[in-house]
């Protein structure tokens, strides 16, 4: 038997027979063959084989190689096809495209608007150890007040904090001081938020430093920073280092200049002034447990256990107050440097915590962004699909000619896709050119640099984006690119109708576009009943005056001149304004069952107080001037206090300060009803307020003649300058404070609304452009009604009746989700209007009307049409 010849190598083999082209493959594996033979016979087998699979790699060249055929072999020629077309497209359809495309960037730009708005207030306190730093507040319930959460804690708990908490590395204190008058050089300059810190305030917190030395910069006794545009305000530049002001007759000497603060802090501050300055005349300061009057932060260590923390205050308290009985009391608890902007509505006294912002309105602004994309999502989607069932016969041509379902799938995707990367830079402009209207309205610089310095945020718009143009080209390429040319040609395939699907996404659209209505009014309605519900005393044409020390010691020649001006009405003073968390300390009066304890608010006032505010009298008199007894020791309370003390008749009896002796109290000389002098968010607390003639008050107040306000403002502009030139006046109006308490909320208002006419405005540019598509379709019907007898009338209510009742069953959705919603909203305010279903009832009628009026026009035209010309259409 003879033995076999080795074969060249099979793999070999078969790769040159799929790669060769096949009028050279016979020719090239037979001259290889040889080729093999011979090496085998002069060689070995290996070499032989080894040489083959040379020989085979070395005719993988270009000029030998099979050219494929395939159906999608140019990918980039195919892809500039789909580009072409779309293109084409949206050219032939202008006023439907460009309606879409518009209403999706409109949707697009107010997403875009409420991510940064959203951004800017969670962009505060941007500290490099904020998540190690705590402020100290307080939970008070103080016998007679209502319980309530202050951001306030006394001189001595940061530092007994700093010796019995091992956890607790390192505290600074606050105190606010207003506006302060500081000279150089015989001239005065107000600057305005001056505050006492410690000398770790540079090391906890990361305010840049311009100009010195962070580690002991607030170390000595009267040493100050000032802020870079202060520096300016006063000195003209700068180099200030070493510089003396002075200051209530102390002098004080510039340690560091701080760039300005930026607005998204919640610390706001000009003139930053050592707490040694204070500790080095009162040694006993850091030891002082009673008064509450400054903001105090702790820095953490990283491993600080916060709940063990907790079960140690108690004691904490006890101990160092030396009172056994505070914990009945007084509570505290550490809110996270990150919660203070966003967390603080419910804490009173809340004066270090610049634009104050109710954090649970961002979750609502989340809701609204969703809502709105989805219903500009939704009306994209609408009209592309109904748009798609107008181009079948397209659709019928061109897989007659041989297109592949293939390429009608990516044809339709591109574009889908094209029309919503053009509605996104559509939007981006959008965004931009109301930027501008929008900062106005709600007070903020806004801008979007957000966006295009964040690479996850610019993924994400354009994944959305693509997502969005891939859904909404999904339906059309996979259902319509289905059909059969034949079916389609002959015209016998039936894509209009009442779809369940476009239904369904109507009346999504339209639920989410009724409740912004109804959240929209019903927010409008408790603003304006907060606006106009009688506080119970006058806020119109009521002037507030800073004062000063010297204008508490000139108070009664100010008076006296300021009312020779006959448009001033009337002139008092106060410790603090309307409008605002008023003081408290302790109080006793007698009742049948001995003195009576406990700790109302409380204002000082001058005796013509009640008279200038309108503030009315029950029973009992108001302060008289005359009477030497009404200084300091006559009380008038209000209603929450008599309730408080439990007695039918408290005009008359005897009361004073906690410090008063018990032999020498004062007397309740009169009863006021209750007034809101704090905002409407809150119940009004126990109040007595009380005359002290020998100053200290904060402000002055004069009430106005509303028909000549310049008189009185250039009438006081005198006499100030005459009385008190070395303080500069300074003035606001009582409504603009009040209207301030309720910002945040009338911010809301403004974005629900915007939001709401948006909703609309997208959901009737939808129905529009469907309402004008169905009247196309069914106009042989609508010249075969027109034959028959219908009138105008007859043909609007058949062809509108299919889109009235989808709104209607939006409204049946959206109402009792919405009633729902706004009840728990209104529960944040004490006092709050009730939802009349009367708002519901508006919204659901408006939404009706509006979309109504907006599909009788393409009915209209269409019913005008001479009957002939639409039975002749197509």
């Amino acid at each position: 038997m003879s033995e076999s010849v080795p074969s060249p190598p099979w793999l070999a083999s078969k790769i040159l027979s799929w790669m060769l082209k096949s009028d050279l493959y016979e020719e090239v594996s037979g001259d290889l063959y040889e080729q093999f033979i011979y090496t085998l016979e002069h060689n070995n087998s290996k070499k032989a084989k080894l040489n083959y699979w040379y020989q085979v790699l070395n005719y993988i060249r270009p000029f030998a190689l099979k050219k494929t055929k395939s159906k999608h072999s140019n990918h980039t020629t195919m892809f500039k096809s789909y580009l072409l077309i779309a293109f084409r497209n949206l050219r032939k359809h202008r006023f439907h495209n460009s309606l879409n495309i518009l209403s999706l960037a409109i949707g697009f730009a107010a997403c875009l608007a409420i991510y940064l708005f959203i951004e800017d207030e969670k962009s505060f306190d941007q500290h490099s150890k904020k998540d190690n730093i705590y402020r100290l507040c307080e939970v008070q319930s103080f016998p007679g007040t209502k319980v309530q959460n202050v951001a306030l804690s006394m001189a001595g708990m940061g530092p007994s904090f700093l010796t019995d908490f091992p956890e607790v590395e390192q505290f600074t204190r606050l105190w606010g001081q207003g506006k302060l008058v500081w000279k150089t050089n015989g001239e005065s300059f107000p600057i305005d938020n001056a505050i006492f810190a410690d000398s770790t305030f540079l090391s906890m917190f990361d305010f840049p430093l311009i100009a010195g030395d962070r580690q002991s910069a607030l170390d000595e006794p009267y040493s100050i920073l000032v802020s870079e545009s202060s520096a300016k305000t006063i000195f003209g530049h700068t180099n200030v280092i070493g510089e003396v002001l002075e200051m209530s007759g102390d002098h004080f000497k510039i340690t560091g200049v701080l760039a300005d603060i930026p607005d998204n802090s919640h610390l706001q501050f000009k003139i930053v002034i050592s707490v040694t300055s204070i500790t080095h005349r009162n040694k006993d300061f850091n030891e002082r447990w009673g008064s509450n009057f400054l903001v105090t932060y702790l820095q953490l260590s990283p491993q600080a256990d916060l709940e063990d923390m907790t079960k140690r205050y108690p004691e904490f308290l006890t101990k160092n107050s030396g009172n056994e009985d505070i914990n009945e009391y007084l509570k505290i608890f550490l809110q996270r440097l990150d919660e203070v902007h966003l967390g603080s509505t419910d804490i009173e006294h809340d004066y270090l915590n610049h634009r104050k912002f109710n954090g649970s309105y961002l979750n609502v602004f989340w809701l609204v962004g969703v809502f709105i994309l989805i219903i500009a999502s939704v009306n994209f989607m609408n009209l592309t699909i109904a748009r798609s069932g107008t181009r079948l016969k397209e659709i019928g041509v061109r897989k007659s000619i041989g297109a592949y379902k293939d390429q009608l799938f990516w044809q339709f995707i591109t574009e889908s896709v094209l029309m919503t990367f053009c509605a996104l830079l559509l939007s981006i402009f959008i965004t931009w050119l109301g930027l501008g209207f929008l900062n106005q309205l709600i007070d903020r610089q806004l801008s979007l640099f957000p966006i295009f310095s964040n690479v996850t945020v610019l993924i994400l718009m354009l994944g959305i984006t693509l997502l969005l143009g891939v859904l909404t080209g999904l339906y059309p390429s996979l259902y319509m690119a289905d059909f059969r040319p034949a079916t389609i040609l002959r015209g016998t395939t039936k894509t209009g109708g009442k779809s369940v699907f476009r239904s369904t996404l109507i009346i999504t659209q339209f639920s989410l576009a009724i409740a912004m209505i109804v959240a929209t009014l019903a927010v409008l309605n408790q603003l304006n009943y907060m606006r106009d519900k009688d506080k119970g005393f006058n806020t119109d044409h009521v002037l507030l005056v800073d004062m000063d020390r010297t204008a508490n010691e000139k108070y009664d020649l100010l008076k006296q001149r300021l009312l020779e001006n006959s448009n001033i009405l009337g002139v008092t003073a106060s410790g603090q304004r309307l409008g605002s968390n008023f003081h408290q300390w302790g109080a006793k009066v007698e009742v049948d069952t001995g003195l009576f304890e406990f700790t109302p608010s409380n204002l000082r006032v001058h005796f013509d107080y009640l008279d200038v505010y309108d503030i009315d009298l029950i029973e009992g008199r108001n302060f008289d001037e005359s009477r030497q007894s009404d200084d300091g020791m006559a009380f008038i309370i209000n209603e929450a206090f008599a309730k408080e003390l439990g007695v039918d008749n408290p005009v008359g009896r005897r009361m004073g300060h906690s410090w008063y002796h018990n032999d020498s109290l004062g007397q309740i000389i009169g009863l006021t009803k209750n007034f809101n002098f704090n905002s409407l968010h809150h119940k009004v607390n126990t109040l007595a307020l009380v005359v002290t003639s020998e100053g200290h008050f904060g402000e002055m107040s004069l009430k106005l003649n509303g028909s000549n306000i310049q008189s009185s403002l250039n009438h006081l502009e005198q006499v100030w300058q005459e009385i008190i030139p070395e303080y500069p006046l300074d003035y606001s109006f009582l409504e603009d404070h009040m209207n301030d308490l309720y910002k945040s909320d009338q911010q809301m208002s403004a974005v629900i609304s915007i939001i709401a006419f948006l909703s609309i405005f997208i959901g009737c540019m939808g129905l529009f452009g469907l309402s004008a598509l169905a009247t196309e379709r069914r106009m042989k019907e609508i010249g075969v009604r027109k034959v028959l007898g219908a009138n105008i009338g007859n043909l609007f209510l058949t062809l509108s009746k299919h889109f009235a009742i989808l709104i209607l069953v939006s409204f049946a959705i959206a109402a009792p989700l919405t009633y729902f919603s706004l009840s728990q909203w209104l529960e944040n305010f004490a006092f709050r209007t009730e939802l009349n279903l009367s708002l519901f009832a508006i919204a659901g009628l408006a939404a009706l009307t509006i979309a109504l009026l907006t599909i009788s026009y393409h009915i209209i035209k269409a019913a005008q049409i001479n009957p002939v010309e639409s039975l002749r259409y197509e």
